[in-house]
């Protein structure tokens, strides 16, 4: 009995990686595909390109305050199923769309199913996974994230170069099509006890987000993942711009390059998916050194060859950063209110995630790409050191409260 019951959770969790490679793939192709459409089909400016990104942003924030937060555990496959559906929606209008204004628009819409949909399927295989299993099934969760990376990257390489930028918005709206076919399968396969069965109020919310908050380890995962923001949401925003601008790398070139950037990530999970890392809390050390050379690399870059060694510096912390940080939060809190902390986690991600491209559009406006860049290096190497500091004091609480026991 308990064989058969580990087949169906194994069954349950490969549709939910299906699920969520092909949605990987797809909000990969939004967030890089739309700043390129932006800049070089509608002809915008550089900060409208950043608005894109921010109002996605915003829609991100918006949906974690309304929805993620308040989803029972039980409910969560439907919610998934409901926001892909939007997604599929966004990019089917995405297709038509021939000013900044639609752009604008529709990239709000795409950023609301963007705030729920990873988050919760991360909710959702880690609640499905027994708690022996937890670590590895978080690690396939993100090299199946990583490998959709490259395999979608690619696909935009192929289609920008051969076809043209708006033809993505046509093939990616049949895998978003295919993704929300699959959830709808699986919603209806899977059962969850939700547990404490009474509705979520937003004071809960608050109470148990402020809760974790003090913990700090989940200082640490937070700050560290916050530290990664900066470089990830920049290449995906402007990568493709300030490589044109500086390394004479044409938007279809910098797929391929972006891909070995995510080809490196995939290269990362997968060997901690496969071998139990003991001192995460190095890996951690050593993904921020490496996080803040790779940024600075790509900042001061002129040459093709430059651009490349950055991304793929900058591959290894991205592949190592989110799930060490995934493993913390997951570790740290009762299964019911996975939810909440993970959509607190999100949420302030999410905040992270519209401030940077707006800041660093407008400073691109005043200034230049390049000064941009290396204006934000700073902010990120703070950050760094906060979730050093938070760390260090975690470990002397852990030591302090098994000596008095």
């Amino acid at each position: 009995m308990k064989y058969i019951h580990l087949k169906v959770i194994a069954l349950n969790i490969f549709m939910l990686l299906a699920v969520t490679f092909t949605m990987r793939a797809t909000t990969n192709m939004l967030m890089t595909i739309i700043p390129v459409f932006t800049k070089y089909v509608i002809n915008a400016d550089v900060l409208d390109v950043g608005l894109t990104a921010t109002l996605a942003g915003i829609g991100a924030l918006i949906s974690n305050i309304f929805v993620n937060g308040k989803i029972r555990i039980d409910r969560t496959p439907v919610t998934i199923f409901s926001f892909l559906l939007l997604m599929t929606i966004s990019i089917f209008f995405l297709i038509f769309s021939s000013n900044i204004y639609e752009v604008l628009v529709l990239s709000l819409a795409s950023g609301l199913s963007m705030g729920v949909v990873q988050t919760l399927l991360m909710t959702l295989i880690t609640a499905l996974a027994p708690r022996e299993l937890r670590d590895r099934y978080i690690a396939m969760f993100t090299a199946s994230l990583s490998l959709s990376l490259i395999a979608g990257t690619l696909a935009q390489g192929l289609i920008v170069k051969y076809i043209n930028v708006r033809t993505a918005f046509i093939i990616f709206f049949f895998v978003s099509l295919l993704s929300t076919l699959i959830m709808l399968i699986s919603s209806r396969r899977i059962k969850i006890n939700p547990g404490k069965s009474k509705k979520i109020k937003f004071s809960d919310v608050l109470s148990k987000s402020s809760t974790a908050l003090k913990n700090p380890k989940v200082q640490f995962a937070l700050s560290g993942n916050i530290s990664y923001a900066f470089p990830f949401v920049l290449i995906l925003t402007y990568g493709s711009i300030f490589g044109n601008e500086y390394d004479n790398i044409n938007p279809s070139s910098f797929f391929y390059i972006l891909a070995a950037f995510f080809f490196v990530s995939f290269l990362t999970r997968l060997y901690m998916s496969t071998h139990s890392i003991k001192r995460k809390e190095l890996l951690m050390y050593f993904s921020f050194v490496l996080g803040l050379a790779g940024y600075i690399i790509i900042g001061i870059s002129s040459y093709y060859i430059i651009f490349l060694i950055g991304l793929i510096i900058l591959g290894i912390p991205h592949g190592s950063i989110y799930p060490i940080s995934s493993y913390y939060l997951s570790n740290s809190v009762e299964t019911e209110d996975l939810n909440i902390v993970y959509s607190m986690f999100s949420f302030i991600m999410n905040i992270i995630a519209f401030i940077i491209p707006f800041v660093y559009g407008l400073i691109s406006k005043l200034y230049d790409l390049r000064i941009a860049s290396l204006s934000l290096s700073i902010p990120m190497a703070l950050v760094i050191i906060y979730s050093v500091i938070s760390n260090i004091k975690g470990n002397r609480s852990l030591k302090r409260n098994e000596s008095l026991n």
